[in-house]
């Protein structure tokens, strides 16, 4: 067993092979991997990557951003690879996040996480039904959506994350969706997965959210689309239930180091 820092000449090769066992998130672990590779480890096993994780340094915040690995991966490993990566990002006031399920919420106790906020996994699989004109979609059609995303991001998370978005976020198979007052970004995993991440909207904007959920549907539907989406926030998850969204699987939003500044009732995805 060895466990480090990924090795460069077969990435591509070792992220295959993981996909065969996972799901993996490769565009994102890709573009992470080229943005800072010194934070992004792997835990390899008779030559195999069997787990992945990794993280993104953000203006005022740390985004544990893949945690990936086999089922039969044991809780020794996963330990040891967050230690890896936590020890080697240096920071003692950012606040360091990471969406977590059940079983990582527990591991992560340990390491003195707290819980920020809960979470659903919202999935959508067909089944609603609605009209979507040429004139909802071209009111949503913002092409010009870097300047709404820095006023919003601004104001749900406290901080600038244009950079984040442009080397990171944006993907051959983006879809940004925008008005002046939030927007939508969704894009492919595989072929048959679209994850809404992340979508931000002005607090009294539902009726722009509703269009914005109606378009990702109507453009991506086809497929299953997912989403993360706070628990709490009752007009968020009402309006994710009215478009035949299941919302099962339940995760935290965890922190160390200091608490994170993020108005919930804007984020619509995180």
């Amino acid at each position: 067993m060895f466990i480090g820092w990924i090795r460069k000449k077969s990435f591509s090769l070792d992220l295959e092979e993981l996909n065969s066992h996972v799901a993996i998130d490769k565009a994102l672990i890709t573009k992470t991997f080229e943005k800072n590779s010194s934070l992004c480890f792997g835990a390899y096993k008779e030559d195999k990557l069997i787990s992945f994780i990794s993280a993104i340094e953000l203006p005022e915040s740390v985004l544990i951003n893949n945690f990936y690995y086999i089922k039969e991966t044991d809780s020794d490993i996963k330990t040891r690879l967050m230690r890896l990566l936590l020890n080697n990002l240096s920071q003692e006031t950012k606040p360091i996040l990471f969406m977590s399920n059940k079983d990582e919420k527990e591991l992560l106790k340990d390491f003195n996480f707290n819980e920020y906020a809960k979470f659903k996994k919202a999935v959508y699989s067909g089944g609603a039904v609605f009209n979507f004109s040429n004139a909802t979609a071209k009111s949503i059609n913002n092409e010009n959506f870097l300047p709404v995303m820095a006023t919003m991001d601004k104001k749900a998370f406290n901080e600038d994350r244009i950079e984040y978005a442009k080397s990171i976020l944006l993907k051959q198979s983006s879809l940004v969706l925008s008005t002046e007052y939030g927007y939508q970004h969704s894009y492919a995993i595989n072929k048959s997965i679209i994850k809404i991440s992340p979508w931000v909207m002005s607090s009294a904007a539902f009726s722009d959210a509703e269009k914005m959920i109606r378009g990702v549907i109507y453009h991506r539907g086809l497929k299953k689309i997912l989403a993360f989406i706070p628990s709490d926030v009752e007009e968020i998850t009402n309006l994710y239930k009215s478009y035949k969204f299941d919302l099962g699987d339940e995760y935290s939003l965890l922190y160390l180091n200091s608490k994170p500044s993020i108005n919930l009732e804007m984020v619509y995805a995180f």
